[in-house]
């Protein structure tokens, strides 16, 4: 594998072409769908064998959070923009990119419905995975750490060409008749940070296995890869990612683990009414939202920094 560079530019060699159009059909599921797609009990990645990525959204969720503990800001969220998207997509990009997709929707005034923006090399995997054993109609796939979607600079949406201009006017190039859905944020001030994705893993993973440790070297070999196939899709929830607790959402498959319920028991002392389970649900997630409220936060719903800081000075 080529040695990574301190800055990408548009489609580096090592980079493996996927059909995003045939991949992004996957991800439309109804709500319903994929709640009964769920196994029951912790999974491990490689046994995950129905269609959506969103069934690691726990686990993508840490990848991402180590991602920013490592090197803060790295990703940011745009999903306050004028956006929409289903349960698999991540909405996260490198900040130059977030500030050119604000200035192409505000170009064109309207909502632009993302199929796919970050995608962790947890969900890689199960596409890898899914692309190997011509599972799900995917005849190929890119390995974790050679798509355009670890890159933070990739979106593929509805109505490309309806958007085409207004992307291409700040910056996004699109990728061509071979794969219409798709675009790459291509000027300056980013970086590479695929191989930065794998030392989260490899981070992530070595905090909570520690009779089974593996190398902190950001290379994505048989090793790494042996390790990720066996992450629990839900995550890691005994000890925080990035030496601070991961953020925390209502996601389908649902996030669950000891720093959720550790959550819902601090919410109970500070006069909410809610079933400490484990898992983030939507009882949680109301929960979470009347507290911001009350205490004149942000009302999103995520589990973060300013959520967590306040709430603590509560409790303890």
């Amino acid at each position: 594998m080529t040695k990574p560079t301190d800055s990408i530019t548009y489609l580096e060699p090592e980079l493996e072409f996927e059909p995003c159009h045939d991949i992004n059909e996957l991800e439309p599921e109804t709500e319903a769908e994929l709640t009964r797609s769920l196994p029951r009990g912790s999974v491990l990645l490689a046994n995950v064998s129905g269609c959506s990525t969103a069934v690691a959204n726990g686990l993508s969720q840490q990848i991402i959070d180590e991602m920013n503990a490592v090197i803060p800001g790295v990703l940011v969220r745009f999903d306050g923009l004028n956006v929409r998207s289903g349960a698999a997509v991540f909405p996260y990009l490198q900040r130059p990119a977030y500030e050119a997709l604000s200035r192409a929707i505000s170009d064109r005034g309207t909502t632009m419905s993302i199929n796919s923006a970050y995608r962790t090399i947890g969900q890689q995997l199960i596409l890898f995975n899914h692309s190997q054993r011509r599972r799900c109609g995917i005849t190929i796939a890119a390995r974790p750490g050679r798509s355009n979607h670890q890159s933070g600079l990739a979106l593929d949406i509805n109505d490309a060409q309806g958007w085409r201009p207004h992307l291409e006017r700040h910056g996004w190039k699109w990728l061509g008749r071979k794969d219409p859905p798709h675009f790459d944020y291509v000027r300056g001030g980013t970086r590479d940070i695929r191989s930065l994705a794998v030392l989260a893993f490899q981070k992530l993973w070595n905090k909570n296995n520690l009779n089974d440790p593996i190398a902190e070297d950001r290379i994505y070999g048989p090793q790494v890869e042996a390790r990720l196939n066996r992450a629990p899709i839900e995550g890691f929830g005994v000890i925080p990612v990035g030496g601070v607790a991961r953020t925390l959402r209502l996601s389908r498959p649902l996030m669950q683990g000891q720093d959720v319920r550790e959550l819902q028991q601090a919410l109970v002392k500070v006069g909410f009414d809610l079933t400490v389970d484990g898992f983030y649900g939507v009882e949680t997630d109301k929960a979470v939202r009347a507290y911001q409220q009350r205490e004149g936060l942000t009302v999103d719903g995520i589990f973060g920094v300013a959520s967590r800081n306040k709430l603590l000075r509560l409790v303890v």
